[in-house]
């Protein structure tokens, strides 16, 4: 669909006399928002994607090259397998258009498949293999010290297991490059970009919506729609506070910092080729072993540098803090108990895999705050709104509280969301049950609770 010319009065609001309106404006970038736009500008939309931030990405949850993504999951439902799953493949889709219009890509250039490793207490282990059973992965399990020793090499504690799920892109991915990707894919597609723009407000006129928006060091300007998506992460709350304020009680931003570690100069040299292995087979990591939920901990390789010389990510899930102000969070800096914390569990883990590596062998490289949105539940909305006549709003959709485990969904939420808009139904994996649970009942349910 083209875009349009609005015969309207002219709003003060514009830098130009022409109104332009579109099918579907997409509220965040980032890559929720950037799967939608996707998905909607592949089914035809004139689709504008409006991002605060320029084409590199220096904040954000999306930012960096590698988060974990996994098949199996210890839930008693498969919501996070299928979201994964439905993921990948909806990955696949993209690269064969974008294949096909000339831009040489393969899924390899996102996903980075390894062992992924998942370290719990020996009482979540018999609903972990009930579930493992029920899904399409292949997994070994060393439940005791001397099968840890015999299968992986590692020295397990008494009292925990270690489950090593191996499948063709699972590991990690790099929500830089896909967020590059699906952009891309969104222009060749006839979708328009606009980056350094911050929505302010959003208004319903008539029959369409118009977000206010201002571009870095410009003008306030405003945008229309017939459709609208807010996929705003942090800012949700904010951002809805007239059209939907109760996200504000909805949605909970909390604080998670995430520390960067290398092996000091020439210590990655001096392990031996098995060694060298080992560290890279045992990244990612889940732990959930601790009996103090705020101690699990994640880790992974980020990068390596020229000399194969592993950059490792640590954090963890439940180290978590209150936000008064988003811009606040994305430069602050980690206390020292944070990077004390983060290299202990590090090394800690470097001894169960068995590795001469201490403290004094790795230091700290980088480090960097971001900000989870959180649900009462730890589950994502993907729902329409409602308006003060409490009448759901088919036309306006929001993607919000996704924690870690979400991104890997990111392109399942995303064809949630353009389905909703569109009335359309998939007639592959996503069930209305999993749809279900991210949508428009269970926020009026959690609503009124709230």
């Amino acid at each position: 669909m083209g875009t349009k010319n609005l015969e309207t009065e002219p709003y003060n609001l514009m830098t130009s006399d022409e109104k332009m309106l579109y099918d579907v404006i997409i509220l965040g970038g980032g890559l929720m928002g950037s799967a939608a736009a996707w998905h909607l500008s592949n089914l035809g939309e004139n689709v504008l994607l409006i991002e605060q931030q320029g084409q590199n990405y220096h904040k954000g949850s999306s930012k960096g090259m590698a988060r974990i993504t996994r098949s199996s999951n210890i839930e008693d439902n498969a919501l996070w397998s299928i979201l994964n799953d439905r993921s990948v493949r909806e990955v696949q889709n993209m690269i064969r258009y974008l294949n096909r219009k000339g831009v040489k890509m393969t899924i390899e250039d996102i996903y980075t498949t390894t062992p992924i490793s998942y370290i719990a207490r020996q009482e979540e282990l018999n609903r972990l293999v009930r579930n493992l059973e029920r899904q399409d992965v292949h997994f070994e399990i060393a439940t005791t010290p001397e099968e840890g020793k015999a299968k992986f090499g590692v020295k397990l504690k008494e009292g925990t297991f270690l489950q090593r799920e191996y499948k063709t892109n699972s590991g990690t991915f790099s929500p830089q490059k896909l967020i590059q990707a699906l952009h891309q894919a969104i222009t060749l597609q006839g979708g328009k970009i606009m980056y350094q723009t911050e929505a302010i407000g959003i208004e319903r006129e008539g029959d369409h919506y118009k977000v206010s928006a201002r571009k870095t060091k410009q003008r306030l300007q405003a945008l229309f729609a017939r459709q609208l998506i807010s996929a705003a992460g942090a800012y949700t709350g904010t951002l809805l506070r007239h059209r939907a304020p109760y996200f504000q009680s909805l949605i909970r931003p909390k604080r998670v910092f995430l520390a960067f570690f290398e092996l000091r100069d020439g210590h990655w040299q001096h392990l031996n080729p098995e060694q060298k292995a080992q560290l890279k087979n045992g990244f990612p990591l889940i732990d959930r072993s601790p009996h103090d939920q705020a101690e699990e901990f994640f880790a992974m390789i980020e990068n390596y540098d020229a000399k194969g010389n592993p950059t490792i990510k640590t954090g963890g899930h439940f180290q978590r803090s209150s936000v008064k102000d988003p811009d606040d969070i994305w430069g602050q800096k980690l206390s020292q108990e944070e990077i004390y914390w983060s290299k202990a569990k590090l090394v800690e883990y470097l001894k169960v895999l068995n590795l001469p590596i201490e403290a004094m062998h790795i230091k700290l490289v980088n480090q960097y705050s971001c900000i989870y949105s959180l649900t009462d539940n730890e589950v994502p909305y993907v729902t329409q709104i409602y308006d003060e006549n409490l009448h759901k709003e088919k036309n306006f959709v929001v993607i919000a509280g996704l924690s870690g485990v979400g991104a890997k969904g990111a392109m399942a939420y995303g064809l949630i969301a353009a389905n909703l808009l569109l009335g359309q139904r998939d007639a592959d994996t996503l069930s209305q049950d999993v749809i279900a649970q991210l949508g428009y009942d269970r926020m009026l349910k959690e609503r009124s609770k709230s």
